[in-house]
């Protein structure tokens, strides 16, 4: 199915401008990959027609739908396993000098997928800290609804938990539902909470404040899907929500520059790990 050139044009405006997403015509595959299976299975003829549908109710169950299936939900336990030793080598320690034996910990994962990341980050507190169930507190955003819900849920698949995660974690922090599924035991489940939420949202500081302020943010692998001043604009949000002296995990080659804040990077496990310096 193809698309004319205006609808494309509104559609890249719409995308851009709810979830912060850069489309253009080069993308043309990405659109088809995750719409010609969603606009067949509801019954609609064609990506013009779908797009059509979008603009007359963009507050729609259609549209968010599409704006879902538009995100990238790829994740796995432990992924890139440096932003993990960090924590337990070089920030929980230093939190613990700062903040005491008993200080808490807030963490946020702020883009949660399917909940991997949040839950590795709970199981690395819990090797590392004494007393982390009540001490360390994580929360996990995502612009998707759908995976939030299955981040919640807490089960996954035989094929998930593979990903990643070492048979040592798997058998202290899982329960088997029966040979395919696997469940987040309820001590490590209570650490993390998630929510959706929307990078790009102006309210999305407001929605984190009970949760906050956060000693350590992941913001991993997003700020490739925006443009520059997105960008900067998502890491000012960042810093407001995040302590003084707080740290940042980005993805590989992800850079921060904020309009306002000011971050200085520090070499650790070998990587660039990004510490605010002023909001």
């Amino acid at each position: 199915m193809s698309i004319s050139s205006d609808r494309l044009k509104y559609f890249s405006a719409f995308v851009r401008r709810e979830i912060g997403q850069a489309i253009d015509a080069n993308k043309l595959y990405l659109i088809r990959t995750r719409l010609l299976p969603l606009a067949r299975s509801q019954g609609i003829a064609s990506l013009d027609t779908l797009i059509d549908m979008i603009r007359r109710d963009e507050r729609g169950a259609l549209a968010r739908l599409v704006l879902d299936k538009m995100t990238t939900n790829e994740t796995l336990f432990f992924r890139d396993n440096y932003p993990f030793e960090v924590l337990k080598k070089h920030l929980f320690p230093t939190l613990v000098r700062e903040k005491g034996l008993s200080g808490s910990i807030r963490i946020w994962s702020a883009a949660a997928s399917t909940g991997q990341e949040a839950y590795s980050i709970a199981m690395m507190a819990k090797d590392a800290l004494a007393g982390a169930e009540s001490r360390v507190k994580i929360i996990g955003t995502d612009i998707s609804a759908g995976a939030i819900d299955y981040a919640q849920q807490g089960l996954y698949k035989k094929m998930e938990v593979q990903r990643g995660l070492s048979a040592q974690h798997l058998r202290a922090h899982f329960d088997a539902q029966g040979s395919q599924l696997w469940q987040i035991k309820a001590n490590l489940k209570s650490m993390v909470k998630f929510q959706q939420g929307n990078l790009i949202s102006p309210m999305l500081a407001s929605s984190l404040k009970q949760h906050g302020p956060f000693d350590i943010v992941f913001c991993r692998n997003v700020l490739i899907y925006f443009d520059m001043e997105q960008r900067k604009q998502v890491i000012d949000a960042i810093a407001q929500v995040m302590t003084a002296g707080g740290w940042l995990f980005t993805g590989a080659g992800e850079m921060v520059t904020g309009n306002h804040s000011k971050w200085t990077v520090h070499r650790l496990e070998n990587r660039p790990v990004w510490q605010l310096a002023a909001k």
